[in-house]
């Protein structure tokens, strides 16, 4: 049965944050440095930008339907 890292209460259902603490019920699983390490993670042509909502609908309705 899971249990609780911290108050070591039993988490059947599996939640993710304690009914009992509050706090997490385990330690993460994927971690930021597990992601630097991937290939993903190396990717240097990945760009940024800010965009606002009404824009990217736009922009997304202009891919679907070719408007």
């Amino acid at each position: 049965m899971k249990r609780c890292e911290n108050c070591n209460e039993p988490n059947p259902e599996g939640w993710f944050y304690c009914r009992e603490c509050g706090g997490k019920t385990s330690k993460p699983s994927f971690t930021t440095n597990m992601y630097m390490r991937s290939e993903i993670g190396k990717r240097t042509d990945i760009e940024f930008s800010t965009t606002t909502i009404d824009e990217d609908i736009k922009q997304r309705n202009n891919k679907i339907y070719g408007n």
